[in-house]
Formats: C-alpha cells, structure tokens, sequence
C-alpha cells in the first residue's frame, strides 16, 4: 500500500524520539526547579515551566501519535485521524517554541526544521495512506 512503510518508519520515529523527548523534558522540568531553588524565588522561571511542561505533554502525543500511525498501517481507515494528531503535535511545537522565545531563547531555523520534520513527515505518510483507501 501506498505511503504504509513512510508511515511505519516515521510512527517508529515518533515514538523514539517522544521517548526520548519525555526523558529530557522531566530533566529539565526538574533542572528549572533546581535553578529557582538557587536563585531563592521562581521569579521569571514561570515561561521556562511552561516551555518544558509543554515539551513533555507534547512528547507524550508523539508516543500517542506514534502507536496511533503503527495502527494504521494495519487498518489504513484510522489514518485520518493521524493527521490530525501530527498537526497537533506540529502546533503544539510551534507554541513551545514561541514561549522559549519570548522566555529569552534564541531563534534557530535549523532547530525548526529538526522539530517539524518528523510530524511533517509523518503527517504525509498518513496522507498517503489516507489517499490509498
């Protein structure tokens, strides 16, 4: 079937990388705790818990996402919903990225590209296997 391997290798992806991101994203919550502990008030840090609360929450879709793309490999009439999980993943993405902004990080295109690449690959490959049906 059309776009089915693309969408198992980017669900897989997903998965790993949201594994991965969940780790990190608990790190960092904990980090900016630990950094407001130092500094002896959480003065300042309230963009930077929801920059990496919403990193976590948005690895936990990507594993959803990811689980969700491997099942429609296999029952293809579900891979409409999995471009809406990849859009919400890709929205949720760009307001993390918004926040850490405005929170005082620099902008960087190529970070960007890296964390729309994946959703935006895997919302293709649902297409494709949308388009197949």
């Amino acid at each position: 079937m059309k776009g089915q391997s693309f969408l198992k290798v980017t669900s897989i992806l997903m998965i790993v990388c949201g594994i991965i991101a969940a780790i990190f994203g608990v790190i960092a919550i904990l980090g900016v705790s630990a950094l407001a502990a130092l500094a002896g008030s959480a003065e300042g840090a309230g963009l930077l818990y929801a920059s990496t609360i919403i990193v976590t929450v948005v690895s936990i879709i990507e594993i959803i996402a990811g689980a969700k793309g491997l099942k429609a490999c296999k029952a293809p009439r579900t891979a409409g919903k999995c471009v809406t999980w990849g859009a919400l993943i890709v929205a949720a993405s760009i307001i993390s990225m918004v926040i850490g902004l405005i929170g005082g990080a620099d902008f960087s295109i190529s970070n960007l590209a890296l964390n729309l690449l994946v959703p935006g690959l895997y919302i293709y490959g649902a297409l494709q296997v949308k388009s197949a049906v």
